[in-house]
């Protein structure tokens, strides 16, 4: 199978209808926009224009937005294009660490594997940092192989740099990679001086904790007063954020505020539920149980497991082929990164009790496709050997058939009454068939067992690619992009979609205008609850907007008298309270301080002159979180310039 055509399957499927995602995470895009603005804001990972908050993430990845848009002009497209990149080089990076050392064959399947994985193509198409953490693991994954063939310490250093930068990308979810890496490297040269080892992982530790620390070490050292709050943290630390927010709180259970769950949202601005409308305190994350058998639910397992019987028949397949008499010391070096891959992500996946969303399984889609790409080989490889060898086909190709089964039918409400049923249980029926008739065909007539082999490999890709298409033809929740099969039976909402958007901007363009026309002198907009406020705000304008609580309106970032500071050096003029909100509670609880001193100093701005809808204060007001309503304050806006009496 040509590689010029799997790169063409995955770029259009990376790239049809991208644009409905419009600017995918606004919270992210923003501070795109803003990074564009100076230096200053790149260095530091600014959130806003103003250099106010950073984001609560490292900068490698946001980096590589900023430069696409600087090349390409900013827009929604030149942000997620450079995810797009990366899950392109990624695919090729599989096929030739494959290549290399498994063949072509096995190359081309686990290429393709990758590219139609559906999670793969969810990330790769948003602007979330997998897509780029992956490739520096693939990365750090081929110097780490060279490095163990070798037994150079400048690749086994390369390989350990290679994973600081993806510190700086994903902070802790990089580090996963880090001991299989070192320990392959060990293992691969057995008889060496335990000083010998002992060297060389010191150093290249080392190189990894350098790496892994300078910026965020930079940031800490920078004084506070030259940078932005660091975001999401309570000590305005950035070894703070990569220790709790982004480390103790992916991974262990945090208790979180009564009816304030602790999750994430698509939305960057709200509207007003109907009336009558129950309200419910939704779960973004992926509360599913822990446990070694979390990531084989259908809930996780329907993004990037279609093909696992086939990949753990490759992972066999690999260890067999790599220890038997007269392989190479290479081949069994490739299977233990791959093995180690598997197995670290797959354990942390599926132990993590803290904030993880379903999206994260992308990190397995590379090991996965490698083993997929393995066993196709090996399969071939087989039968064409004879005896009880040449049954191992037909079996995997009834395992992955009756294991895509379990998968379509926990995800359908309806069996066998709409095409999209249909259209799955053809396809496993076809497996079926294609693998009855190759436990009866002779050995001796390679072109029908051969056909029969592709077949039923092509219709085992047919829900996987289903699954796919369900984020491409169909807008996903694009901050934490899963993909399902059924939304493909859900009819078209371009035109909802595009209603929602027209008001939500006609709204938008109502309160810049005012905010714009009365500000005068003032340095920011306005100060806002939260960054979700702030964001569209930014990229509407691409002025200074305060999110005085940072991303989920807990930072501690001001109290009441920086607010009257700024108030009385005339930066800040106008404040809004409430609205939209990721976490009500928390938010209610951290900025109540600064409400009540606001309330107490400032004139409510009459609803009539900035909103759609004069709706009063006393209005229920809902937004939407993942689908579900959530009551929360109604938005207030305050001139600070203007005394309340």
């Amino acid at each position: 199978m040509p590689l010029t055509f799997i790169v063409a399957v995955a770029a259009l499927a990376r790239t049809w209808q991208l644009s409905q995602n419009e600017f995918s995470r606004q919270y992210y895009a923003a501070g795109v926009r803003s990074q564009l603005e100076s230096w200053h804001n790149f260095l530091f990972n600014s959130f806003d224009p103003a250099g106010f908050v950073s984001i609560d993430k490292p900068p490698v990845a946001i980096w590589l937005q900023v430069i696409s848009a600087k090349l390409l002009g900013f827009s929604a497209l030149s942000i997620l294009l450079a995810q797009v990149m990366a899950g392109l080089a990624a695919i090729l990076l599989v096929y030739i660490l494959v290549q290399k050392y498994w063949g072509r064959t096995a190359a081309a399947v686990a290429a393709l594997s990758l590219a139609l994985s559906p999670v793969n193509v969810a990330v790769d198409r948003s602007n979330n940092t997998e897509s780029c953490l992956i490739l520096v693991l693939l990365t750090a994954a081929w110097f780490g192989i060279r490095a163990a063939e070798t037994g150079r310490l400048v690749l086994l250093c390369a390989a350990m740099a290679a994973i600081g930068v993806g510190f700086n990308i994903k902070m802790g979810a990089a580090l996963v990679l880090a001991p299989v890496l070192a320990l392959t490297f060990s293992l691969a040269r057995p008889r060496a001086p335990v000083t010998w080892h002992l060297g060389r992982q010191v150093i290249a530790g080392m190189v990894l904790v350098i790496v892994s620390l300078s910026w965020a070490v930079l940031f800490d050292l920078a004084p506070a007063r030259d940078r932005p709050y660091a975001g999401s943290t309570r000590h305005n630390s950035m070894l703070e954020l990569a220790l709790v927010h982004n480390g103790a709180a992916r991974f262990l259970a945090m208790a979180t505020p009564a009816g304030s769950p602790a999750n994430s949202s698509p939305a960057a601005s709200s509207e007003t539920a109907p009336a009558g409308t129950v309200v419910r305190q939704p779960v973004m994350t992926d509360d599913s149980p822990v446990g070694l058998l979390r990531l084989f639910r259908p809930r996780a397992a329907a993004q990037f497991a279609w093909l696992l019987p086939l990949a753990l028949l490759g992972l066999a397949f690999a260890w067999s082929d790599a220890s038997g008499p007269g392989a190479a010391r290479s081949r069994r070096i490739s299977a233990a990164v791959w093995t180690g891959w598997l197995a670290m992500y797959w354990i942390v996946l599926s132990f993590a009790g803290g904030l993880i969303h379903t999206y994260y399984v992308a990190v397995l889609g590379p090991p996965l496709a490698v083993f997929s790409g393995i066993a196709a080989a090996g399969l071939w490889s087989r039968w064409q050997a004879g005896k009880l060898a040449r049954m191992h086909l037909p079996l995997v190709i009834i395992a992955t058939a009756a294991w895509q089964a379990y998968l379509c039918i926990a995800r359908s409400e309806t069996i066998g009454s709409d095409w999209l049923s249909v259209t799955w249980l053809t396809s496993i029926g076809i497996a079926a068939i294609c693998a009855a008739g190759l436990c009866f065909l002779p050995q001796q007539n390679g072109r029908l067992p051969k056909l029969f082999a592709v077949v039923a490999f092509g219709a085992l890709l047919v829900s996987p690619i289903l699954t796919a298409a369900s984020v491409v033809l169909r807008r996903p929740n694009i901050a934490a992009p899963i993909a399902n099969m059924t939304a493909l039976l859900a009819p078209s909402d371009t035109d909802r979609l595009a209603s929602r958007t027209s008001r939500l901007e006609a709204a938008r363009q109502k309160l810049t205008g005012y905010l714009t026309a009365n500000r005068e002198t003032a340095k920011f907009l306005v100060a806002v609850p939260n960054a979700n406020v702030a964001a569209p705000l930014i990229l509407a304008t691409g002025q200074p907007v305060m999110a005085m609580g940072g991303y989920l309106g807990d930072d501690p970032i001001l109290a009441p008298a920086d607010i009257e500071q700024l108030v009385s050096d005339r930066q800040l003029r106008f404040v809004m309270l409430g609205g939209y909100t990721l976490a009500p509670a928390k938010q209610a609880a951290a900025l109540e301080p600064i409400a009540r001193w606001v309330r107490t100093k400032g004139r409510p701005v009459d609803p009539k002159l900035w909103r759609l809808s004069g709706a009063s204060s006393s209005t229920p007001y809902r937004i939407n979180l993942g689908n579900e309503w959530v009551e929360v304050p109604p938005p207030e806006l305050f001139d600070l310039w203007r005394t309340a009496n």
